[in-house]
């Protein structure tokens, strides 16, 4: 058998390489197509209720199992849509986003992804957009605009435009399209991983309309609610996935309260 033979029967065998990316139809343009699902729906209860995880790496049992008690306690409690605050990938290949996503798609409820520090390791970048869609994104439910951004400065090299700042002013500009906005991220401004040349004006434009009710990110896995700038800012640091407990955020009007979950 010739060399050419034996090469041309093991290309359906192998990848070429750990980093190509090749995903099917189910697994592009995700935020956009679950995205769609949260806006098309009327909120029923008044209530919109969003359940949090986040940092999951390699942990898919921990992944399978929050997966599970979400939709277990959406029988009782509905939940609006879930969140997975970044990091959903450990070394930004193509085939854990496969896995991570893998598990959430079995979620009975839409869910969106944020881009994660270890999700841009590599070609990750890539792969997370053609998974998932743009770093930057926004959407409108129920009078509240949720506003994901990037906040990963240090793998773009403190290049002065992550987080992009004047997207997230025109986001937060005033409109007749919503009421209130949730600013969501993976990386803290608080962090050096946060261009802390960019930090003063992100925390002045997150005060500057007096229209956001929180902000949430991960990347510190811990949970924790607080105000670490001057301001009535509230910042939620939401479970990540290794402690088997996850956040759910109610928001009623202009309120919002933070439950903690086992699972």
């Amino acid at each position: 058998m010739s060399l050419t033979l034996i090469l041309s029967s093991c290309e359906k065998l192998f990848d070429y390489s750990p980093y190509v990316i090749d995903f099917d139809e189910d697994n592009t343009n995700v935020n956009s197509k679950n995205i769609a699902n949260i806006t098309a729906k009327e909120n029923e209860d008044s209530v919109i209720r969003i359940a949090f995880t986040g940092d999951s790496h390699r942990k898919f049992d921990e992944l399978d199992a929050f997966v599970e008690s979400v939709n277990t306690l959406n029988i009782t409690k509905p939940i609006d849509f879930v969140v997975h605050v970044g990091d959903i990938a450990d070394f930004g290949l193509p085939k854990q986003y496969l896995w991570g996503n893998g598990y959430l798609m079995n979620l009975d409820i839409p869910y969106i992804a944020v881009i994660g520090n270890h999700d841009l390791v590599g070609n990750g970048g890539d792969a997370y957009m053609q998974m998932f869609g743009d770093f930057n994104f926004s959407f409108v439910y129920d009078n509240v605009k949720f506003i994901i951004i990037n906040s990963n400065s240090l793998e773009f090299n403190y290049n002065g435009n992550v987080p992009d700042l004047d997207w997230l002013d025109k986001e937060l500009t005033p409109s007749n399209s919503f009421n209130k906005a949730v600013v969501i991220f993976h990386v803290p401004p608080t962090l050096e991983e946060f261009d802390q040349n960019l930090m003063p004006e992100f925390v002045a434009i997150l005060s500057r309309y007096n229209n956001i009710l929180f902000t949430v990110h991960g990347h510190l896995h811990h949970f924790e609610v607080y105000f670490p700038f001057s301001g009535n800012i509230e910042y939620v640091n939401v479970y990540s996935i290794e402690y088997e407990r996850f956040n759910v955020i109610e928001i009623r009007k202009d309120t919002f309260k933070v439950d903690t979950y086992d699972f």
